[in-house]
C-alpha cells in the first residue's frame, strides 16, 4: 500500500490526520460525580481546590509537555462548555438557514 493511501486509511479509522496518536485512557477518576479520563502518558493530581493534569506528548520526534488546570469546584468541565459551544453554533445555523 502507498503512503498516500495509508495516511488516508489511518485518518478513516482514526480520525488523526498526521503523525500524532492519542494515548490510551488508562482509567477513569471519580470525583463528586464527576469523570476525569487519566492517560497512560499523564499524572493527574486532586486537591481541594484543583486538578492538575500534566501530560509530555512526543509528536514527530519533538516532546510537548502539557499542564491543565481546572477548578474543582467548576459548575462546567471544558467538555460541557465545548459542547454548549457547539449546540450554540448549530443553533444559529439552523435559523439562519
Amino acid at each position: 500500500m502507498d503512503r498516500e493511501k495509508m495516511i488516508a486509511r489511518h485518518y478513516l479509522e482514526t480520525g488523526i490526520l498526521g503523525a500524532y496518536e492519542t494515548a490510551e485512557v488508562v482509567h477513569e477518576e471519580e470525583e463528586n460525580g464527576k469523570y476525569a479520563p487519566c492517560f497512560e502518558d499523564a499524572t493527574v493530581f486532586f486537591d481541594q481546590t484543583r486538578t492538575v493534569t500534566n501530560r509530555a506528548m512526543c509528536i514527530e520526534g519533538r516532546v510537548f509537555r502539557i499542564t491543565s488546570v481546572f477548578p474543582a469546584d467548576a459548575g462546567n468541565t471544558p467538555t460541557d462548555k465545548l459542547l454548549a459551544l457547539i449546540d450554540t453554533e448549530l443553533e444559529k445555523e439552523t435559523h439562519s438557514a
